[in-house]
């Protein structure tokens, strides 16, 4: 059977056609995904290796945070960590012209690694035109503080309706770290780690 010029053409284009399909399924397709896999990996180990650094840079920027509050007792046994916390919130009410009616101490549940804590219970009574302003400087005493300290609870009601008399209850909790033979060394990354992770 004898081709004509057109049939030839028209099969030569359908072979090129299958050959062209075949070349990409085969080939460009897999190179393409391949090809998109491979960046999205390297975007995601870029990322990685970002945060990674900005964690080592967070850690060099916080060791002397840490280490002043390793110097403010943050190592300590309990009756000292109790005592000290003690001085530092009567302290920061007097700055902040607070008589603390109540102040009591309890011991927290267990915490993660070697650190233990103490539960403070405060109660104060407030009034005036200023007692706003004093609550304020006495939460911003705790949330600046230089030793591992958190407000776990804070309630504020009225004495007398329609009055400014507010009675503030408050509970927060002071971290400390006995020492042992485990970080008798005063501290160290391993125990900040474990500290940022608790925050």
């Amino acid at each position: 059977m004898v081709l004509s010029k057109r049939e030839r053409y028209i099969g030569i284009g359908a072979i090129g056609a299958v050959l062209a399909l075949a070349v990409s399924s085969l080939i460009i397709g897999p190179y393409t995904e391949r090809t998109a896999t491979l960046k999205h990996d390297l975007a995601a180990a870029k990322n990685t290796l970002a945060d990674d650094e900005n964690l080592v840079r967070a850690q060099k920027n916080r060791l002397p945070e840490w280490n002043a509050m390793l110097n403010n007792g943050l190592q300590a046994d309990d009756s000292t960590a109790r005592s000290r916390t003690q001085q530092m919130l009567q302290t920061w009410a007097r700055t902040a012209n607070i008589n603390l009616d109540a102040i009591s101490s309890e011991p927290a549940p267990s915490q993660k690694g070697p650190f233990e804590a103490v539960n403070f219970n405060l109660d104060f009574n407030t009034s005036g035109g200023d007692t706003m302003r004093q609550i304020s400087r006495f939460l911003w005493a705790l949330e600046s503080a230089t030793i591992p300290i958190r407000i776990n609870s804070i309630r504020i009601q009225s004495e007398k309706e329609g009055t400014d008399q507010l009675n503030v209850k408050l509970v927060v909790s002071a971290l400390y770290m006995p020492t042992t033979n485990s970080n008798s060394s005063g501290g160290g990354a391993d125990f900040l780690n474990e500290f940022e992770g608790m925050q």
